[in-house]
């Protein structure tokens, strides 16, 4: 079976994407899913959280190599080649050990000079002529063609997706199988929470989108604001003509979701990077997400 395609996004900020993608990501692959992690994000912090404890490191030297989704797109719209996204892998990325042995978890990096390949691309492309529908369309075939290819070689692809949104992360939104949006339980995160799984899903549902975007709360701290938040989130979710569904999992605001990879040092264990309870919750979580992709 080809791979099952899940992308982590919300059109808000810091409410808890990359962790979710990462903490899932390894929870795949030390339940033995063939995993591959699609950094899309000009801050590069889930390449920076799946490297690990010499993340800048890795980083670097993926940047130095040419091999982020920044060069995919360089090569492809700049330099006249036709590279695939499996040209771009980092293979077994991960420093993280489970059971005693390496966790197998490739990466494709992102680079903090992504958002300005992007500007430039528009920019050069509408000088062209090309509206921005001939550069979403562009763009949007060479990556659902890649996405295609990759499918064969792994099980699961996660795509960590930054706010808002851009070509590349409409593209694999629409080529997914399950949206993960995280969302902060409160009155700010949940008016971002409407805008996109409003009108931005409806746009992707006239693209054969069929299942709805699911959320997932994040950062709760048992306020009696966030418990009535999330009340009202599930009311929405439960209602007849709902825009999206919900896990039951509920990430706390706790330091296990928040660890700085630095201070693990090298080769940590998968139970060591989520400490306490929180591995537990991830794979509850892990659970529902494999329910609901299969």
């Amino acid at each position: 079976m080809s791979a099952r395609v899940i992308s982590i996004a919300n059109s808000k900020g810091g409410v808890g994407k990359t962790t979710t993608c990462v903490s899932l990501a390894e929870a795949f692959a030390a339940n033995g899913f063939r995993t591959l992690v699609v950094d899309l994000d000009t801050q590069a912090n889930a390449s920076l959280l799946v490297f690990g404890h010499e993340g800048d490191e890795h980083l670097f030297q993926a940047i130095n190599d040419y091999v982020t989704i920044s060069d995919w797109l360089l090569e492809n719209f700049f330099a006249g080649e036709h590279k695939r996204l499996s040209d771009f892998i980092v293979t077994d990325a991960s420093d993280v050990t489970y059971n005693g042995k390496p966790l197998e978890l490739d990466l494709i990096p992102s680079s903090p000079r992504l958002r300005k390949t992007e500007r430039e691309l528009i920019y050069e492309l509408t000088a062209k002529g090309y509206s921005m529908e001939a550069l979403q369309g562009q763009v949007g075939r060479r990556m659902r063609d890649d996405f295609e290819k990759l499918k064969a070689d792994y099980d699961v692809i996660l795509c960590d997706c930054p706010p808002g949104i851009s070509v590349m992360t409409e593209t694999v939104l629409a080529a997914s199988h399950l949206i993960i949006v995280p969302t902060i339980p409160d009155f700010m995160s949940t008016l971002g929470l409407d805008l996109f799984t409003g009108d931005i899903m409806r746009n992707l549902r006239g693209r054969d989108i069929e299942n709805l975007p699911c959320v997932l709360a994040t950062r709760f701290d048992g306020s009696a604001h966030q418990k009535v938040v999330l009340n009202a989130m599930r009311d929405a979710a439960n209602a007849k003509e709902t825009e999206f569904n919900m896990f039951n999992s509920v990430i706390p605001m706790k330091p296990g979701f928040a660890t700085n990879p630095i201070e693990l040092g090298p080769e940590p264990t998968l139970q060591a990077k989520w400490p306490g309870d929180a591995l537990g919750i991830i794979e509850g979580l892990l659970k529902e997400v494999r329910e609901k992709i299969q």
